[in-house]
């Protein structure tokens, strides 16, 4: 019988395992045989734990997608002002554990399956959901609520993108220069909202 409270350890164990084959030896050659090897374990333990491989896959795509939302979050608690908490939401995009070559494998198997699975389509929404959410919540200090919206959807897109550039050219690709850039995108919309506001403010108090 398994010792109580041992079910949370053995997961991750196993979930640590997934991430390990799926690095090493790519999704076609996974398997439960592969995965209880590295994890030191009896194929019995997965199935007993998570049932099928499929399932193990998903519960592992979670964990990946929980890791992002994690890294924005504690670093967002930590934040002191505003601009702290869109630096700190940045910051968890290009986190070490977000851009290393399990992560990375991982990332690109998650969004292959994205337009196929629902399950990880829906995980993939709740993750943009709640990066805008987060970035729009932070920026509504400092521009109106359509403006946070627009460059929060700015921010996120920019990201995927910059982890696509990374994930393809991870010997060449200056993660400090993308994380620098995407604050960069962030300070020029805030300056171009604030612009645009103050001609319409002056426009206004002329009559125009």
């Amino acid at each position: 019988m398994p010792k109580l409270g041992m079910a949370p350890i053995r997961q991750k164990q196993l979930i640590d395992a997934t991430y390990l084959v799926l690095h090493r030896d790519g999704i076609d050659d996974l398997t439960l045989k592969k995965i209880a090897t590295q994890a030191g374990v009896a194929t019995s333990i997965i199935t007993h734990y998570f049932g099928t491989k499929e399932a193990l896959i998903a519960e592992t795509m979670s964990d990946l997608v929980g890791s992002l939302l994690r890294e924005v979050r504690d670093r967002r608690k930590q934040a002191k002002s505003t601009i702290d908490e869109i630096v700190a939401i940045v910051d968890g995009n290009f986190a070490p554990s977000q851009v290393s070559p399990l992560a990375v494998s991982a990332w690109l198997y998650f969004w292959s399956r994205v337009p196929y699975d629902p399950a990880f389509d829906r995980m993939q929404r709740l993750c943009d959901y709640q990066l805008r959410k987060y970035l729009a919540r932070s920026l509504k200090d400092l521009v109106s609520k359509e403006e946070a919206d627009d460059i929060a959807e700015t921010i996120v897109c920019l990201s995927y993108g910059f982890w696509l550039q990374f994930a393809h050219r991870q010997g060449e690709f200056d993660v400090a220069r993308a994380h620098r850039m995407a604050l960069q995108v962030i300070e020029a919309r805030i300056q171009t909202a604030w612009q645009k506001n103050l001609h319409l403010t002056e426009r206004t108090s002329l009559g125009g």
